[in-house]
């Protein structure tokens, strides 16, 4: 580790500076170019209040100079002030010497924001339970999904005082370690002479006072990363100037920033609690990324070399791939591709009056007890990349939709509930028929409109849901075909309605089929996947393929859904 009070602070500056302005040995000015070009369209802006962000490559600057940048991460609290000053330099300079200088004004808040770190454990941890008390005090980098935002507040970061003794000035600061922020005032005068002045009467001196924005979020690790048994951790960040408002509940955010520690309010004869939080430096909301996967070459060489192969013969491709989907079960091919397609979900479109349609499709699966449902649920959620799963035992409208909740400090704040944290992926829903009716009526507003109209604790706000709804149910009682699904599953229409495919899987009672299916079971489930493109022999020669040749057939199952073991599906019917 680099010793960073063996630089003069001044040395600090020149070095951002040069890294800036493009000052390069070589002549090499590459992408830093953009930093000027970035300050150039700061300058230019009308508001001089404004708090402005300057985004900083950390791999660009690892490479202008390892030993800064490795300073930088290990101690910013120091580092972060002196490169924005070094930013203040370089734009009174871009000041003088641009051609468009006439039209620019100075800016005097513009903040340094670290984007892309290096790429290794101490820096960019996992999840939040990676975060421990001996990275208090460096730069990290973590990922989770928003779950409570908190009111924007105004914080006093600094104010300044006179001794009414010997009328010296002086500034005080903050202290981010307390709870809120708290601004202390003096007891003594910090005056620097040979006789000290003892004075413990000060006044605040008009106009001194500086405030800032403030909020703070609290992010939860995202529940595709977790592993079975694991509670979802999570973490207070403090947001600041123009970071606030960046993201709301639901929202697959990266944070970069300091982890710092918080003491909680003194209590007597209490012991003290300390709370560790990130002050955030910069915050990127990653939903628009939750469609890209990255692929590596290998990979994509086996999708290539696969669908050559097969460009003559595209639906026993496609079957091979549908026989790969959940292959603990046996058969139920059309469940599996529809499901499928659900996942892989549409384009929603917007017409010129401004209304919107969803490109999300819902999924209800109706059947008896042991025919897989849950199985299939637990399998989208894992392929997905982001996903809820949930069950219908003891939701409630909150825990689907969003809750209000009081924070430390005793405000209202809104928490994402199931749907709004699927935002832009898959919620699977089980047992759904356990739901209460007036839980229910939750759902019409966010599977249709693909939003949550909120009105709680004076909180009034709406909220995007924009998910794929993948539900199951069992039929009340015994299925009886005489009558329409609404009666068979207590479900009322309007709920039926917002389903795009309803599913029905009844048991059958077969001797061969439960043989093939005892077969499937024992195997592992390997011979679907190992078989070659054409129907597996394994299963019915008769209603296997997928080709269309027949949408009525017989299908199977293997007894893996922990309601029941072994059967038989038959008469798979879609109602709409």
């Amino acid at each position: 580790m680099y010793d960073h009070t063996a630089i003069l602070p001044v040395e600090y500056v020149e070095a951002f500076e040069r890294f800036i302005g493009n000052d390069v040995q070589g002549g090499k000015l590459g992408a830093r170019e953009s930093l000027t070009q970035r300050l150039d369209e700061i300058l230019v802006e009308l508001d001089d209040v404004r708090h402005y962000s300057l985004e900083i490559n950390m791999l660009e600057l690892l490479e202008f100079n390892q030993q800064l940048a490795t300073i930088l991460m290990q101690k910013p609290n120091f580092i972060l002030p002196l490169f924005s000053e070094a930013i203040q330099h370089v734009c009174e300079r871009r000041l003088e010497e641009s051609d468009d200088k006439y039209s620019m004004t100075r800016k005097k808040y513009i903040h340094p924001r670290l984007v892309r770190p290096p790429l290794c454990d101490s820096i960019c941890k996992p999840n939040v339970s990676a975060i421990r008390s001996s990275d208090v005090g460096i730069i990290i980098q973590v990922r989770g999904t928003v779950i409570r935002t908190g009111q924007i507040k105004m914080l006093e970061s600094e104010r300044e005082y006179a001794c009414e003794k010997c009328a010296h000035k002086f500034k005080v600061f903050a202290d981010m370690d307390q709870f809120n922020g708290s601004l202390v005032p003096p007891t003594s005068c910090p005056v620097e002479r040979a006789k000290p002045c003892k004075s413990t009467k000060f006044t605040v001196v008009d106009g001194s006072r500086v405030c800032r924005d403030y909020q703070e979020i609290k992010i939860q690790e995202q529940l595709s990363l977790l592993n079975v048994g694991s509670i979802p951790r999570s973490m207070v960040i403090v947001l600041e100037d123009d970071l606030v408002d960046r993201c709301k509940p639901g929202d697959d955010v990266v944070v970069v920033g300091v982890v710092s520690r918080r003491w909680k309010p003194f209590i007597k004869e209490v012991r003290p609690e300390i709370d560790m939080v990130l002050m955030a430096n910069h915050v990127k909301v990653s939903n628009e990324d939750k469609s890209s996967f990255l692929l590596s070459e290998e990979l994509t060489k086996q999708f290539e070399s696969f669908w050559q192969t097969n460009q003559h013969q595209p639906l026993r491709a496609r079957d091979h791939i549908v026989r790969s989907f959940c292959p603990q079960l046996c058969g139920l091919y059309k469940v599996k591709l529809a499901l499928m397609l659900a996942l892989i979900g549409g384009v929603p479109r917007t017409d010129v009056s401004g209304s919107r349609t969803r490109g999300e499709s819902h999924c209800l699966i109706i059947g008896d007890p042991g025919l897989g449902k849950s199985q299939l649920l637990k399998y989208c959620a894992k392929v997905s990349q982001r996903a809820v799963h949930t069950t219908g035992i003891g939701t409630t409208s909150a825990g689907l939709t969003v809750t209000a909740q009081r924070d430390s400090g005793g405000e209202w704040v809104l928490e994402a509930g199931a749907l709004v944290l699927a935002d832009g992926g898959v919620c699977c829903i089980d047992e759904f028929d356990c739901i209460r009716q007036q839980d229910r009526t939750s759902l019409h507003e966010a599977m249709e409109q693909q939003t949550i109209s909120v009105a709680k604790a004076g909180l009034v706000c709406k909220l995007n849901t924009r998910c794929t709804v993948i539900a199951a149910t069992n039929p009340k009682g015994k299925f009886d075909a005489e009558e329409s699904v609404s009666v068979n599953t207590s479900l009322p229409a309007p709920l039926l309605s917002r389903f795009d495919l309803v599913l029905l899987l009844l048991d059958s009672q077969s001797e061969e089929w439960d043989r093939q299916v005892s077969d499937h079971v024992l195997t592992g489930g390997l011979n679907a996947i190992r078989a070659p493109l054409p129907p597996p022999p394994s299963c019915p020669p008769d209603h296997t393929h997928l080709n269309g040749e027949d949408t009525t057939s017989k299908t199977g199952f293997g007894g893996c859904d922990g309601e029941g073991s072994g059967g038989g599906g038959e008469g798979m019917k879609m109602d709409e």
